[in-house]
């Protein structure tokens, strides 16, 4: 007997042409114990543009019984987006000065795992999970129509993802922020979240 006691499942949230569904409550913890219980569930990470459809669709109807629970938990947390940032140093290699952008990276002993040769492989091989963004993008305080174009935030949440970013920034009187580099001195790696102050972090 395995019976499934507080778990709720939404469904039909739009994202990119089709639905994805979220189970409820939300894991806590750090990412990498996060990504330990959703594996331990059977379920998939969700990555920084399948978040962004959740919010987005949770303000829809932010008086409903779990689209407010949904809002409410940005209150004093954040949701982890599975999505991983290697920022790149200034070097003679092709792919520099920049971010490599990686759905569901690698989590090994609780932490992220980026291998830069590997990543550039798959750059090269045209594969849409990984991208890469130049320095040069804006960051920290920006208008809505900047944060919706800007180039990090295309890449990391998609171009739809991009634009339900930027009308969700616009339900807050917060001005939307992006924490991130402009350049490193080393390979960094991060892992993405969605904050309270409707800033776009990189956490790790």
């Amino acid at each position: 007997m395995k019976p499934e006691v507080g778990k709720t499942y939404l469904r039909e949230i739009p994202h990119e042409g089709g639905t994805i569904t979220f189970q409820h409550p939300p894991f806590r913890g750090t990412y990498g114990n996060v990504a330990e219980q959703v594996g331990k569930e059977g379920l998939e990470r969700p990555i920084s543009s399948e978040t962004s459809s959740l919010i987005y669709d949770a303000l829809q109807n932010p008086k409903g019984e779990y689209e407010s629970q949904i809002l409410d938990i940005l209150k004093d947390n954040w949701f982890w987006e599975f999505t991983g940032n290697l920022y790149l140093p200034k070097s003679d290699e092709e792919v520099s000065n920049g971010v490599i952008i990686e759905d569901n990276p690698t989590i090994a002993n609780g932490r992220l795992n980026m291998d830069k040769k590997t990543l550039i492989k798959r750059l090269q091989a045209d594969d849409k999970s990984v991208r890469f963004v130049p320095f040069g993008y804006k960051i920290e305080a920006q208008t809505l129509e900047e944060l919706g174009k800007n180039p990090y935030i295309v890449a990391r949440y998609g171009e739809e993802g991009a634009e339900k970013i930027a009308k969700i920034a616009s339900q807050f009187k917060n001005e939307p922020y992006i924490w991130s580099f402009n350049s490193v001195d080393e390979e960094t790696a991060r892992m993405s979240a969605l904050l309270r102050l409707w800033g776009f972090s990189a956490i790790d």
